[in-house]
């Protein structure tokens, strides 16, 4: 069977609007060698490199209409200043790992939550680096990447607030090397170390703050819960006083997220074991993420995966030939002029060639809002009402808010 053509990519990478080209531009301004072309806004653009220090903020899973529907008359909305996008797929593996590296996920290789690794024969969950269904069963993060996080090259000191539980996980220590991690266990512990730092850094420092409690309610909660809309008002109250705290500092404060949100109904979170003829088709359980499928379609079977696919969906969801999605640039595609160094380019050569691997053949990509879900042995599956991962604009259109001198910027 021929696969239909996937469209555009549903982010802005080509146009040098989403998350990657923002962590690029830090990377850059510090010094950083970038596998991305640096944010187009000349507005944003010029304040990163005007000013002493830089701050950015990760509101985990914060999107813009997340900054609609629960801030819109806060201190975050007042300093909204642009729309960036996400990656795809839209979720926290892939785009904190890009974050990290200022690389395109088509180079740092790290596509989902769960990522296959050819090497050791098994589903790696790629954020807690360990083994699906036997979290006791640790994994390297050099088994899986190679590429070397930003900061390791930057020419300013650099600093990460994370949550106390992970400032020491293995992904921290990967993807946070070059910077000095902090971890902290309430939103009020930071601002104070911070302005110690900066007041210790007259020559400029970089640092990044990791807030994931939107996407832990949302997830649990939804999106549009209650629970959400108080951490909401926390993170806005939270922002109001660190720009005022940061007023006497020559440090522009920026705050994003990695993705947005939405929510899925318990009728339309399809179980892939109530489907045997579509299961049947697979060589291995699902990675990815449950709202982009990855799936290893067994050889000489893919016409029947399809067909299986649109029967048991009714066209919930498009299937995708993966080195498709690849070529089309759905995991961004580097600008041909950018050099990135030969270090990043033996990194990516390598992380290229797993790619392929862990996206299996085909990806389901989602025309509703639904999510595909299996479990394998030792693994409970979660009860989730918020999700994300999909192209829609709610999961993958995010603010970027700035703010200079205790003030919104522009």
């Amino acid at each position: 069977m021929n696969f239909q053509a996937p469209p555009d990519p549903p982010h802005a990478i080509a146009a040098a609007a989403s998350i990657v080209n923002l962590a690029a531009a830090l990377a850059l301004r510090c010094g950083a060698p970038a596998g991305a072309a640096a944010l187009a806004d000349p507005r944003i653009r010029d304040a990163i490199a005007a000013a002493r220090s830089i701050v950015l903020v990760v509101l985990d899973g914060f999107g813009e209409r997340q900054l609609h529907d629960h801030a819109a008359g806060g201190a975050l909305a007042d300093c909204r200043l642009a729309t960036l996008s996400s990656v795809f797929p839209s979720s926290t593996a892939p785009a904190m790992t890009s974050f990290a590296s200022a690389l395109l996920p088509a180079v740092h290789g790290n596509p989902g939550w769960f990522v296959w690794s050819q090497a050791q024969q098994c589903i790696v969950r790629s954020l807690p680096l360990d083994v699906r269904g036997d979290p006791a069963m640790p994994v390297e993060a050099g088994s899986l990447w190679s590429w070397p996080a930003w900061p390791t090259a930057s020419k300013l000191p650099c600093f990460a607030w994370l949550p106390a539980e992970i400032a020491e996980s293995r992904y921290s220590r990967f993807a946070y090397d070059g910077a000095t991690r902090i971890g902290y266990r309430r939103l009020d512990d930071i601002g104070g170390a911070l302005a110690e730092v900066l007041q210790a850094s007259p020559a400029g420092a970089f640092a990044q703050i990791y807030l994931p409690q939107f996407d832990a309610v949302s997830h649990e909660f939804g999106c549009r819960s209650p629970q959400a809309a108080r951490v909401a008002s926390d993170f806005d109250r939270w922002f109001e006083r660190l720009a005022h705290r940061l007023r006497e500092f020559d440090v522009l404060l920026l705050a994003t997220a990695d993705h947005g949100f939405i929510d899925v109904e318990p009728d339309d979170q399809y179980q892939l074991a109530d489907y045997p003829a579509l299961a049947a088709c697979l060589s291995r359980p699902l990675t990815g993420e449950p709202r982009v499928p990855f799936c290893q379609v067994r050889a000489g079977r893919e016409d029947e995966f399809t067909e299986s696919v649109a029967q048991a969906f009714d066209g919930a969801f498009d299937v995708y030939a993966s080195e498709a999605l690849l070529a089309a640039g759905w995991f961004g595609l580097p600008p041909a002029e950018l050099d990135p160094g030969a270090h990043r380019e033996a990194g990516a050569a390598l992380t290229r060639q797993g790619l392929h691997e862990r996206l299996g053949t085909h990806l389901l990509v989602p025309r509703a809002p639904v999510v595909l879900l299996d479990q394998v042995d030792g693994e409970r599956a979660p009860a989730f009402i918020g999700m994300h991962g999909g192209i829609s604009d709610d999961e993958m259109r995010v603010p970027l808010m700035a703010a200079y001198r205790g003030h919104a910027l522009g």
